[in-house]
C-alpha cells in the first residue's frame, strides 16, 4: 500500500517538473519582431492587384437597333421617254409619295428629268413594307402612275414611256392669204374662206388698154368689131374722102 502510494507521489511530482519547464518567463525582456521583407516581384504584383481593384474594367453594352424587314438605304431612279420614238423627254416632272412604317428618310418630293430624260431620289431608307408612288407628267403628254406596295431590296429603278395626249379642242388654223399678180383678183370660190384659207387668184374677164396711136390728122382708134373696154381696138390711118 505504501508503495503504491510512493509511486502516484513520484508521478505527480515528475508532471509538475515538467509543466514548469515549458511555462514562459513572464521577468524575460520581449524579443522585438522584425517586419517582413518584400521582394520587388512580389510588392510590384501587390500595386497592380490594388490598382485593378480599384479601378475595374469597364462594362460595354451593346443596343441592338436592327427592326424587322428593314433592308437600308438606297436610290428610285428610272428614265422617262417618248413611246413612239423612244426619244428622251426632258423637263418632266416627277413626283414621289413615300410611307413607312420605321423609315423617316422618305422621298416625299418632285424632280424634272435631265437632258438624257433621267430621274432621281437619292438617299431613300427602305422597310420591305414601304409603300411608293410615281407620277410623271409633262405638257403634250398623257400622264402615268405607277405604285410599288412591298419591297425587297433598297432600291427601285422605274422607267416611263410616255404616251402623246389626244386633244379634244379643235386645231387652231391660221392662214395667209394669196399674193395675186397685177392683173389677177383675190377671191373665195367657196364663199367660206374663214382666216384667209380658200383664197385663190384668179384672171377676170380681159382687161385691154387701146393702143397708143401716132399723133396726126391720119391715125384713129378703130374697132372692126365688139371691142369691150378697148379690147380689139386698133390704130388705123383715116383716108378722108376727096
Amino acid at each position: 500500500m505504501k508503495t503504491k502510494f510512493f509511486f502516484l507521489f513520484v508521478t505527480l511530482l515528475s508532471l509538475i517538473i515538467m509543466a514548469s519547464c515549458n511555462l514562459p518567463d513572464l521577468n524575460a525582456t520581449p524579443t522585438p519582431t522584425s517586419s517582413p521583407t518584400m521582394t520587388p516581384s512580389i510588392k510590384n504584383t501587390a500595386i497592380i492587384e490594388t490598382t485593378i481593384s480599384e479601378t475595374p474594367s469597364p462594362i460595354v453594352i451593346i443596343t441592338n437597333t436592327f427592326v424587322v424587314g428593314d433592308l437600308g438605304w438606297g436610290v428610285i431612279h428610272g428614265k422617262v421617254t417618248d413611246a413612239r420614238t423612244g426619244a428622251p423627254i426632258v423637263g418632266a416632272k416627277v413626283t414621289c409619295w413615300h410611307s413607312s412604317y420605321t423609315s423617316s428618310a422618305l422621298c416625299n418630293s418632285s424632280v424634272v428629268t435631265a437632258e438624257d430624260g433621267t430621274y432621281a431620289f437619292p438617299e431613300n431608307f427602305f422597310h420591305d413594307t414601304d409603300r411608293i408612288q410615281l407620277e410623271v407628267e409633262v405638257q403634250g403628254y398623257t400622264k402615268q402612275t405607277i405604285n410599288v406596295n412591298f419591297f425587297t431590296s433598297p432600291w427601285l429603278n422605274a422607267d416611263f414611256a410616255l404616251v402623246p395626249a389626244i386633244s379634244t379642242e379643235p386645231p387652231q388654223v391660221m392662214c395667209t392669204k394669196p399674193s395675186c399678180g397685177p392683173y389677177d383678183s383675190l377671191i373665195c370660190p367657196q364663199e367660206d374662206c374663214v382666216n384667209g384659207c380658200g383664197y385663190v387668184c384668179i384672171t377676170p374677164v380681159a382687161i385691154c388698154t387701146p393702143p397708143l396711136c401716132a399723133i396726126g390728122v391720119s391715125e384713129v382708134y378703130y374697132c372692126p368689131g365688139v371691142c369691150p373696154a378697148g379690147c380689139g381696138t386698133i390704130c388705123a390711118t383715116f383716108t378722108p374722102a376727096p
